[in-house]
């Protein structure tokens, strides 16, 4: 062969793009658990590279590598030559793509020295044992549902294997100033997703007051602590994945990598995908949101607002509330609500309101513009409209059956859920600033209260539904209801009592004296001389009368 038709193939073998036989030191090292000098690896089970490492450097002409599948002739794969930084060369060859990659067959592979006519190394191998799966591409990472949850959405490079290929996910808080590491998760794929949203656990509130607020449920799942302290959980469905308990309103980078299920495909982790930064909303709770209905059909939601800032707020409905979605919400605008009157509502507050439906769950997600132009997003937990129910203020009745005594009445401001309601009975001395509070029976409509004698009280009454069918927040306090109590008569009837006992046994005790004694009490004529009668004797140097 002419010197220049050798030069010719060999720029061509060389300039074959890296980029599709580009082995890394990644690649490399993920492929540890490998002693075989000759290692395969696939991607995406319809590819194989192979390679080893050569401590002198020499042209790929030197060397030959041939594969056959049993009862086939063997075939060449092109080789391409790559340095080896502090080690030498190494000798890569990616399959043509027009040749078929089986799976779960034997594949015979042979490394020849051209030159010598001889065999340096050979092995066989299956394709379906070999994996090392390429990162998959992250599409969308977004807050959840709730406040404090994280949704990513991805895709493997090969979607028809996406179905035997775990994940693992690796994610931390973007605040440089954090200096703990990543947590790393394995993804798990389970069917459990709930169509509703849970309701309390009733074995938890046995012990509880009725009109105890609700706890937050926590979600089904596999759980680990991450170094950051926060408890994070998962649910996975196909390519999204949902992790709950992290911190609303951080920032939060995160990767992913798979790895062959080890079932059907095996082998190795992959490489991690590109970093990814989403930033969580926050917990509406700390601008005071708000959301109720009062007719089951219109929702009105309020927040605090701000000196300097705007806000608006958004809403949208689902069908469920867990399970990660496939594909980002339509956000709908809350109408706002008119002007408040200063004197009926504090300017501090805004509100909006929207019509809703009975058969969805409600999301709600207010955004605040500062007066910089920073605009901060806060997010409530989602909720159906009959765990949303406001009542309206309760009247109070009383009437004092004696003293101190008084009996309470109520009337319910709903009927159609009395036996779901529960108050709350809150009253203060005058002149006093701390209110005592009291929890009557669920479904109570009445009541008995003891107060001091001759006081001064005022009374309020609120009520809030909390039962297995509705629920909603506490109502406004009723007017203040004055009470002013009457004097205890009771000690002045004791004394009466004791005065006409002590009068009738003085009474008694003279009359039995003069029964007694009759000539102590009994008054003769004035006359003296011996035989008389006490009477009074004549003063000395008088005379009597003739």
């Amino acid at each position: 062969m002419p010197s220049w038709a050798l030069f010719m193939v060999t720029s061509c073998l060389l300039l074959v793009p890296p980029n599709l036989a580009q082995v890394t030191s990644q690649d490399v090292s993920l492929m540890t658990s490998d002693s075989e000098p000759l290692n395969c690896f696939s991607q995406t089970f319809e590819d194989l590279t192979c390679f080893w490492d050569e401590e002198e450097a020499g042209p790929s002409e030197t060397y030959q590598l041939l594969y056959a599948y049993p009862g086939e002739e063997p075939r060449t794969c092109p080789l391409i030559s790559q340095s080896v930084p502090h080690f030498g060369t190494r000798h890569v060859c990616q399959f043509p793509a027009q040749d078929e990659i089986r799976l779960f067959f034997p594949l015979h592979l042979w490394v020849k020295n051209v030159f010598l006519n001889q065999t340096l190394m050979q092995r066989v191998i299956f394709v379906d044992s070999v994996g090392l799966p390429a990162p998959p591409h992250i599409i969308k990472a977004m807050g959840g549902s709730q406040p404090g949850e994280l949704q990513i959405r991805w895709e493997a490079p090969a979607p028809e294997i996406s179905d035997f290929l775990r994940h693992e996910l690796r994610y931390g808080p973007a605040d440089p100033r954090n200096s703990t590491g990543p947590t790393v998760i394995q993804l798990l794929p389970t069917e459990t997703c709930c169509p509703t949203l849970p309701r309390p656990n009733p074995a938890s509130t046995l012990h509880q007051s009725p009109c105890a607020l609700p706890t937050a449920t926590q979600q089904d799942g596999p759980t680990e602590t991450s170094p950051t302290g926060e408890a994070p959980s998962l649910k996975v469905r196909g390519g999204s994945c949902l992790i709950s308990g992290l911190q609303p309103g951080k920032s939060y980078w995160l990767q992913l990598r798979s790895q062959p299920d080890g079932v059907s495909l095996r082998g190795s982790w992959g490489s991690w995908s590109l970093p990814v930064t989403v930033d969580l909303p926050r917990d509406a709770v700390t601008i005071g949101l708000q959301c109720f209905t009062l007719d089951l059909k219109n929702v009105t939601c309020q927040w605090q607002q701000h000196n300097h800032n705007s806000s608006q707020g958004f809403f949208h409905h689902s069908k469920t509330r867990c399970c990660p979605r496939d594909r980002d919400p339509v956000w709908e605008k809350c109408e706002e609500g008119a002007k408040p009157n200063p004197g009926l509502q504090p300017p501090q507050l805004s509100r909006c309101h929207f019509r809703s439906r009975n058969d969805s769950v409600i999301h709600v997600l207010v955004e605040v513009t500062t007066a910089q132009g920073a605009v901060h997003s806060y997010l409530r937990s989602p909720f159906w409209i009959h765990q949303a129910v406001l009542l309206p203020t309760p009247s109070l009745h009383w009437k004092e059956v004696s003293s101190g005594q008084l009996e309470l009445e109520w009337q319910h401001p709903s009927s159609w859920a009395a036996q779901e309601t529960c108050y709350q009975l809150r009253y203060t001395g005058e002149g006093h600033q701390n209110w005592k509070v009291l929890e009557p029976p669920l479904g109570a409509r009445g009541g008995s209260l003891e107060l001091r004698p001759r006081s001064r009280y005022s009374l309020q009454l609120r009520a809030r539904l909390h039962g297995p069918t509705y629920r909603g927040p506490w109502s406004a306090w009723s007017d203040p209801t004055r009470v002013e109590t009457a004097s205890e008569s009771a000690w002045i009837s004791l004394v009466t009592a004791l005065l006409l006992v002590l009068g009738l046994s003085a009474l008694l005790g003279l009359l039995l004296l003069r029964w007694q004694f009759p000539v102590h009490y009994r008054y003769g004529p004035c006359q003296g001389g011996e035989g008389q009668g006490p009477g009074l004797a004549p003063e000395p140097g008088l005379e009597a009368a003739s």
